[in-house]
Parts: structure tokens; sequence; C-alpha cells
């Protein structure tokens, strides 16, 4: 655990000097994002059964990239909207967050064919600061909670991104703190899929 925690704070300060050095010379631009959310808990132990729920998310981004040689950064400010259904004690989790994902992107470029499509992949962490949730029994929802992404989508005719990403758990989104689990709270991470659409200006 502390390697991972070591090497996500190490790839955040590569991702922040690699955008306080592209700034300067990259062109920048600004869109609008939305899409779906399928999100997965994962638990220390198999003590809960669960279905996966389709949630939702909105929000802004901005892109900055050096088009000659397709490497750039991808930011957002997003609302999103995750759900899970848990068969212990009937509990629905319903979670509204603040999530800012932070990207390397690298777009291929290739002559001509990228004023029409640009296939390009991402990966970056995640910060996701919970705006509020549901009621929800023995279970405690954390304020703050880390992901790292890993994503491919498509650019088309230089103003439509079509984005699919996983997020995978890195921090704990969850503690089941009920007594029938040896007085030891149960802890869980936010695995999720996001499929989304951006125009850009």
């Amino acid at each position: 655990m502390k390697i991972m925690k070591l090497f996500t704070k190490t790839s955040i300060i590569f991702v922040l000097c690699f955008a306080a050095t592209l700034t300067s010379q990259a062109q920048v631009r600004f869109g609008i994002k939305g899409g779906l959310t399928i999100n997965e808990l994962k638990w220390d132990k198999d003590i809960v059964s669960k279905d996966n729920r389709a949630g939702f998310t909105g929000g802004l981004m901005i892109e900055a990239g050096l088009p000659v040689v397709g490497l750039g950064l991808d930011a957002s400010v997003m609302y999103t909207h995750r759900e899970n259904e848990l068969y212990l004690e009937g509990t629905k989790l319903k979670r509204d967050y603040l999530d800012i994902p932070v990207n390397v992107k690298y777009k291929l470029q290739i002559p001509v064919l990228c004023k029409v499509i640009a296939p390009f992949v991402t990966t970056g962490p995640d910060f996701s600061l919970l705006l509020g949730d549901t009621d929800k029994g023995d279970f405690k929802t954390r304020k703050w909670n880390t992901s790292w992404n890993v994503g491919f989508g498509a650019e088309l005719f230089r103003k439509i991104q079509i984005h699919a990403n996983y997020g995978i758990g890195i921090t704990k989104a969850f503690e089941y703190i009920g007594k029938d689990v040896d007085s030891t709270p149960v802890k869980g991470k936010d695995n999720y899929w996001t499929i989304t659409a951006a125009y850009m200006f």
C-alpha cells in the first residue's frame, strides 16, 4: 500500500511539472463534457453482494497540447453521480461527487486523416470530493478519495471527443462498520467505467 501511495504522489508531481512545462507553448482549448458512469465497489472482504448501477457525469474540461507532437494534458471539473445496490441490509448507496481528473493525453497525429479522426490514449489521477450521499445504515462514506484513470478515445473533426475511461480506486471510499464482521471495519474502493462525449471550442 505504501508503494502504491508513493507511486501515486510521484505520478501527480510528474503531471503537475509536465503541465507547467507544456502551458508556455501549447495550444489550449476548452470544452463541455457529459456521459455515463458504471460503478463497481471492491471490498477488502467478500461480505457484500452487490449490483453495479449506472450513474451520470457532466462538466467542463480544458485541453493543452502540442499539435505536431501529439502530447498534451487533459483536465476536467465534473459533477458525478454514482450508485450501487448492496444486498446487505437492503442498502442503496447513492453519492454525488465533484470529480477532478487530470490526464496526460497522447493523440495520434496522422497527416490529413487527423482532421477527420485522431485516436488518443489517456492516463492520470482523479480526485473526488463527496458532495452528498443517501442514508446508508452501517456504511460510512469518506469525504475524499483518489483513483487512477486509464482510457482511450478518438477526436472527430477536431471538435468532438469520445472517451472511454476506467478508474481504479487507490484510496478507500467506504467503510462497513456493522457489528457482525468481527467488529472490524471492512473497507471498499470505487472502481468504475466512464463513457463521455465532449464538444471542444
